[in-house]
This record gives structure tokens, sequence and C-alpha cells, in this order.
């Protein structure tokens, strides 16, 4: 039996289409008589509306392969069709309302304005592996957004990197209420300024310390998403390979970096120390 579909932009469907429970596959199927589909809604969503093509199940008689559906199978069909499409529908809707609220909120956002308050003590650029000295003082550290936690409108926790080490860091109110706190990323370049504070007890952090920002600049906007949107847990093989440089940005392999780096520099020492020339 021939098999005649004609999609167009509006995922009409017309002819007919397949259904088996045994040897169909929704993921997989395209509804043809060797491809077909394993449930009658999969059938439907591919139509995509009415009116909906003949649907072709398995049937019961012997020695025939194909029957036309049942109308209690068909109307069964229909009801969970028009289920999905309001759930669609209310998904659709929602999103456009989520994408309106956020495009009001990031044009209230670009009013609020932060400055460098002059009357502070002038911030001193330290790298991250140094800060543990300048407990107490206000210092501005420049690095990389390795983590970025919103907790409601009024607080941000961003944890830096700068290749020496990682800083953990408390930016609230107007800090994380303006335009670039809104459309911050991971990866993308910060200078920071604020107060290096112990963590309180109980209290965990990178060095025993974090920031309390006062102030912060945006040197560099990574692309939406930051490094999660090209590596998680579920990449493949080769889009770890493509993406190498973003990698080695990680903790867990820019350790192991670091332990061949410190394994061949005493392979060199112990050679050097005996005589010999690389």
């Amino acid at each position: 039996m021939a098999t005649e579909i004609t999609k167009g932009v509006d995922q009409v469907s017309v002819g007919e289409l397949y259904v088996s429970d045994k040897s169909g596959s929704d993921q997989d199927g395209d509804g043809s008589e060797d491809k077909p589909f394993k449930t009658p809604l999969k059938a439907l969503l591919f139509a995509g509306k009415e009116p909906f093509p003949t649907i072709y199940v398995e049937s019961q008689k012997e020695g025939e392969r194909w029957a036309v559906i049942s109308k209690t199978q068909m109307k069964n069909a229909k009801k969970a069709f028009n289920r999905e499409q309001m759930k669609n529908d209310s998904k659709e809707k929602k999103e456009a309302e989520d994408n309106e609220r956020r495009e009001k909120n990031l044009e209230e956002a670009k009013k609020i304005v932060i400055e460098n308050d002059p009357s502070l003590p002038e911030a001193e650029a330290v790298k991250i592996h140094k800060l543990e000295a300048k407990r107490g003082q206000r210092v501005k550290v420049f690095g990389w957004v390795h983590r970025l936690r919103r907790q409601g409108k009024n607080l941000m926790f961003i944890v830096l990197r700068d290749g020496t080490g990682f800083l953990q860091s408390v930016l609230s109110d107007k800090l994380c209420q303006c335009y670039n706190g809104l459309v911050l990323s991971t990866e993308s370049t910060v200078a920071l300024y604020g107060t290096i504070t112990p963590v309180p007890d109980g209290k965990q952090a990178p060095g025993g310390h974090e920031l309390h920002c006062d102030f912060w600049e945006l040197v560099g906007l990574a692309p939406a998403g930051g490094a999660d949107n090209l590596l998680n847990e579920e990449s493949d093989v080769d889009v770890q390979l493509n993406n190498r440089h973003m990698m080695i940005r990680g903790e867990n392999v820019s350790k192991i970096l670091r332990v061949r780096s410190t394994v061949t520099q005493c392979f060199r020492d112990h050679f050097f120390s005996c005589g010999y020339y690389e």
C-alpha cells in the first residue's frame, strides 16, 4: 500500500500514516509502513491539524497486516492531541509573557547607574592567590566569572577566576540590579572592587575569605549561557575536543595540567642536576 504524505509550512499532512505498537517508534519513525509510529498521538502530532490523514494500525485479523484505526481509538487519540495542543499553547503564551517581562526588566535596569564611590579608599589591584594578606582592605580583582548564582533580585554570588585561584564574591542591591548585572554570564571578564572579609564560622569559600563588592566593571561580556551553553556533563567527546580551550578552564582539567607541569619540572630538575641538557 503506497504512502503519500505532503507537508506544508503549517504542518498539514495528507495521505496515510501507520502506527505499530510492536515495531513502531515515536522517536525514529516517519509514519510509513517501513518506519511506523508507535502511538496514534504521535501520528496526529505529525499531521499537525485537521483534517487528519487515515491512520492505519496493526490488524487483529489473521493474515491482515494493517487496518484503519477504530473510531474509539481515534476519538481517544484526538482527545490526547487536543490536550497536547492546549499544553503547547499555554507554554508558548507563558514563554511570550516571560520574554516580555524580561525585556521590560532589562529596559528598567538600563536606568540604574552604579558608580565607584570616591570617598572609599583607593582599591589596590591584587591577584587572588595574594588576597589573604589583604583581608580587611579594599582591593580590585580582575578575572573571569567562573560560576554565577543569583538569589532573588538583591543578591548575586560570583566565583571569580584569574588563573592564580578562585574568589567568592558577593554583590547586592544595585550592583546586581543594573543592566550588566542582569545579562552577566559565566566566562565574562570583570573587575570587582570591594573589601576582603573572612567567611563566617561554619561557612566555606576558597581561601577562607570572600569579596564584599561595592563596585564592579564589565570588561567583556561572554555569549549568553556562558560555558554551560557549550559544555556540560552530557557533552560528547568530539564537542569537548572542539572546545578544548574551554575545557582547560574547568577545575578538574586545570588541576590535571598543573600536576603534569609539576611532574615534568621534577624530571627536568633531576636531569639538569646530573649535568644533562634538554
